[in-house]
């Protein structure tokens, strides 16, 4: 599945590339182009694979209603392995050769705040970046335009239902990087607010799947709950190691960076009780007008691929986008489009929550759902 679509997004990028020969760029003639850097192989391809093709879904519904005020959509999807040099050398091709009016949808923490100064520096517009770092928020930077929640505010929400289920000793998995820090402050700082200070931490590579060592290191620690900070070819071991030392009991909480389909296909047969934070709802829950929008156009334009939480997410950074830069006019600069972006208020993206940028606050949305998985499937929390 994920095979079919990643060939599927290439192909897309291909025909971009070879496009701009003949096309004029940014947003001049007839065509916008826009820009991303994703991991398309490698351990985390599951994550940048289906936010483009989230992304991706948009733009081709878009193109084929006669695009945004008479223009057509042109996306390059560069694949970064997750890697930052890679990501540094995606972007400034971005830039300087292909000249992308904007950068949208990359993916990682480690990756993302590689770039920030260069798209600061050349006044490009970072939109809707999946990570939740605290460094994209604070301080305020004007071309850096973020949809989904911070870290910071999902760990909060874990903490808090953690603790309010009679959690008290907490424990972290995490990345060593920055997504990994921004997860431990996060839990630490929401923790000082019960009294409470974690018994343990553990941490791993990034890339580096082995982590028996680090379940032994925390089992010492005698958690009740541990918040996992991570990607799924690393969480899952690690979740099936720990009820493997014993640890059944213990409360397992992942950020929504995880990559939860993947996180509930690996752990489908695994006895642990394991959650998600998620910056977006569900895409199962067909009373929203965006999820009937996001499955029925995912349905069209890319029919190997099933709806998840991650395509869902670039799915609705796609329609931010268009939204935005229709507002921006006939023909928009990159500050005509930050403008918009500025004075979006209520704006109903179809997910119950209103969308609300301003010129000091550039995070659209708040809301954070807890979900669970179950027998491979990944449920809202009601208690």
């Amino acid at each position: 599945m994920i095979r079919y679509f990643l060939l599927g997004v290439l192909f897309w990028a291909a025909i971009s590339v070879s496009a701009l020969a003949i096309e004029p760029a940014g947003t001049e003639g007839s065509r916008v182009t826009l820009g991303s850097s994703v991991p398309l192989k490698g351990h985390a391809s599951f994550l940048g694979g289906n936010i483009a093709c989230g992304m991706q879904a948009y733009f081709n519904h878009v193109n084929e209603n006669g695009g945004i005020n008479g223009r057509k959509i042109v996306s390059i999807v560069l694949d970064d392995d997750y890697n930052p040099p890679l990501m540094i050398s995606n972007v400034k091709r971005l830039i300087n050769n292909s000249h992308v009016f904007a950068l949208i949808g990359l993916v990682g923490t480690p990756t993302t705040l590689t770039v920030i100064r260069m798209c600061q520096e050349n006044r490009i517009p970072l939109l809707f970046p999946f990570t939740g770092a605290h460094e994209l928020r604070y301080p305020f930077k004007r071309y850096v335009i973020n949809l989904r929640p911070g870290y910071w505010q999902e760990c909060a929400a874990a903490v808090d239902y953690l603790v309010r289920h009679g959690k008290k000793r907490f424990a972290v998995f995490y990345q060593k990087d920055a997504y990994g820090l921004n997860g431990l402050d996060g839990v630490d700082r929401r923790l000082i607010r019960y009294d409470l200070q974690l018994v343990g931490e553990a941490s791993y590579i990034r890339g580096m799947p082995e982590v028996s060592e680090q379940v032994r290191e925390l089992k010492r620690c005698r958690p009740d709950a541990i918040v996992l900070v991570g990607t799924a070819d690393v969480c899952a071991p690690f979740i099936r190691e720990a009820v493997r030392q014993g640890m059944e009991d213990v409360w397992y909480f992942n950020l929504s960076f995880v990559g939860s389909n993947e996180l509930a296909m690996r752990l489908k047969d695994c006895r642990a009780k394991v959650f998600i934070t998620q910056v977006v709802p569900l895409p199962t829950d067909m009373s929203l007008p965006a999820v009937r929008e996001y499955r029925g156009m995912l349905k069209r334009y890319f029919p190997g691929c099933r709806s998840n939480v991650v395509s869902f997410e670039g799915f609705l950074d796609a329609k931010l986008f268009v939204e935005a830069y229709r507002r921006a006019g006939e023909n928009p600069d990159r500050e005509d489009l930050i403008n918009a972006i500025e004075n979006m208020r209520e704006y109903d993206l179809g997910i119950g929550e209103k969308v609300n940028f301003g010129p000091g606050d550039h995070q659209g949305l708040d809301n954070i759902y807890l979900t669970r998985i179950q027998d491979g499937k990944i449920l809202p929390v009601t208690d």
